[in-house]
């Protein structure tokens, strides 16, 4: 299997340990797909502060050893990213690693430098600990992120059959064909082949009940497929507004509805985490395999009501659990952006939903998706394999509905009604 890891160095010129930290925070939340380490330009002993305020989360640095940065590189060590943890002076005194290095700094304050009783240097360093942990965890999402835009810029430049033939356009090629996720949308009217990359897991469109003068909005528009399948439905008085924050799935989006002639569907760039879309604009939001992308779910689907219409409603087809999938397969950037490493539990993903404020949610399409022994083997061993098939877990393909109410009645005043 090749190393797909992201292999990142945190550095700090001090023995403050806040590169320590940052690297034990990026194993414990990033867990296969980064690989992390951390030097100092002085490296000595920990702060102890750092290992009692490590211990109590219970994260334990005690013998963690310390490297010299200037060791690491005149091994030839290479590194994806090298992100200094202190201040200006670190950024400029790291050497400049070989290959393409991404050089990000972050600055947090010195835990050596505190002054106080025990206790207050104790919370003072907890401050710093709990700032770089939020930090790591905004990192992963955008490290995430960044893979996925990559890949489906990839794919917004290869046709229909080479996408087909690998999981939901994943790039995870099997030496047969497969059209593992998606529905056939060829006999939906407005379907167009240009705008059909084979990447979806369902028929969204078909469930959406939308009506003649529909504002519709679809999330992750890639090549402009279901949007033209939804002009169809809400015609000439409707409108269609197609989101995707990959800047080549919009530019072959706009060519598409150019040449089809629709000047009611428009494409737009941005991430649908913070929708450009003013607040009850839409009648009806579709989405096809994208939200399981997204590693904030709940910020999405907090977007998904602020931008729908009073009473509006949407339909969402996407990938989710039964059970465990092994830990390996989310360190595969091609699987993760092929819909399923970052598919969560069906409950969970229902869950988020009703915590979102939606009433009436239901499913309207389940299907179990079989992977084939050849694409599992090129990422798990014979034995995993075998054990994988023989576990009662699985990855589903749903088309959930949801809507919003006409009238919120929750009590916003109460500190426990998820109002915010």
């Amino acid at each position: 299997m090749p190393d797909n890891k992201h292999k990142v160095l945190f550095v700090c010129i001090h023995n403050s340990a806040r590169s320590q930290m940052a690297e034990a925070f990026l194993r414990l939340h990033g867990g296969t797909a980064f690989e992390a380490e951390s030097a100092g330009l002085e490296p000595g002993k920990l702060n102890p502060n750092v290992v009692a305020v490590m211990k109590e989360i219970g994260i334990d640095l005690t013998g963690k050893p310390t490297q010299a940065v200037n060791d690491l590189f005149h091994q030839g060590r290479q590194y994806d990213a090298v992100i200094t943890v202190c201040d200006k002076e670190a950024a400029e005194r790291c050497p400049i690693f070989p290959g393409r290095v991404k050089r990000i700094a972050w600055s947090f304050k010195d835990p050596s430098g505190f002054k106080g009783t025990q206790e207050e240097v104790l919370e003072h360093t907890r401050k710093v600990r709990d700032e770089i942990e939020v930090t790591i965890k905004d990192f992963i999402r955008q490290h995430l992120k960044d893979m996925v835009r990559q890949k489906y810029s990839e794919i917004a430049l290869q046709d229909k059959a080479t996408n087909q033939s690998s999981c939901c356009g994943s790039g995870c090629c099997s030496t047969e064909v497969y059209n593992i996720m998606s529905d056939d949308y060829s006999n939906l009217e407005g379907y167009d082949p240009n705008a059909d990359l084979g990447l979806g897991c369902g028929l969204p469109t078909q469930f959406a009940k939308i009506k003649k003068g529909d504002v519709v909005v679809d999330l992750g528009s890639g090549a402009g497929n279901d949007c033209f399948i939804a002009r169809a439905e809400t015609g000439e008085t409707g409108k269609v507004i197609g989101i995707d924050f990959t800047p080549a799935m919009i530019t072959k989006a706009r060519a598409n509805a150019e040449q089809l002639g629709y000047n009611n569907v428009e494409f737009r760039q941005g991430d649908i985490e913070d929708m450009p879309l003013t607040s009850n604009k839409a009648d009806v939001v579709v989405s096809n395999c994208v939200l399981n992308l997204v590693p904030n779910k709940h910020k999405v689907f907090s977007e998904i009501s602020r931008i729908l219409k009073p009473g509006g409603h949407f339909s969402i087809s996407d990938i989710v659990l039964k059970g465990t999938l092994p830990d390996k397969w989310r360190e595969v950037a091609e699987l993760y952006a092929g819909c399923v490493s970052g598919a969560i539990q069906k409950n969970e993903y229902l869950s988020i939903i009703e915590e979102a404020g939606f009433v009436n949610i239901q499913i309207q399409k389940e299907k179990k998706i079989i992977l084939p022994d050849d694409i599992l083997g090129q990422y798990l061993t014979p034995e995993e394999v075998t054990a994988y098939s023989a576990d009662d877990s699985r990855i589903e393909s749903i088309t959930v509905y949801g809507e919003k109410p006409a009238k919120d009645e929750r009590n916003c005043c109460s500190p426990d009604s998820k109002c915010c």
